[in-house]
């Protein structure tokens, strides 16, 4: 990819979300001692409804100009650590 769409300013140049997927992938996902790994910032949990959990996944191929996400969306590579599913 000739540059990583990191986020949207003024004037940007129209981009391929597919190719953009494609980059985010290569970055927050390896193959590690437990196979497939993934980048995450944290994780939540609380004792409510018998108990629900949250990763906060670090990448996205959107850029959503009212995003909530922070700075881990558009610089995946700086941010989170890697985790198996197990």
């Amino acid at each position: 990819m000739e540059k990583y769409q990191r986020f949207l300013a003024s004037g940007f140049k129209p981009f391929d979300p597919l190719r953009l997927a494609e980059e985010t992938e290569r970055i927050v996902t390896r193959l590690g001692s437990e196979g497939l790994e993934r980048r995450y910032t944290g994780f939540y949990s609380v004792p409510v409804y018998r108990g629900i959990a949250t990763g906060y996944a670090v990448g996205c191929c959107l850029r959503c100009i009212y995003c909530w996400s922070n700075w881990s969306r558009d610089f995946p590579e700086r941010f989170g650590e890697y985790y198996s599913p197990k």
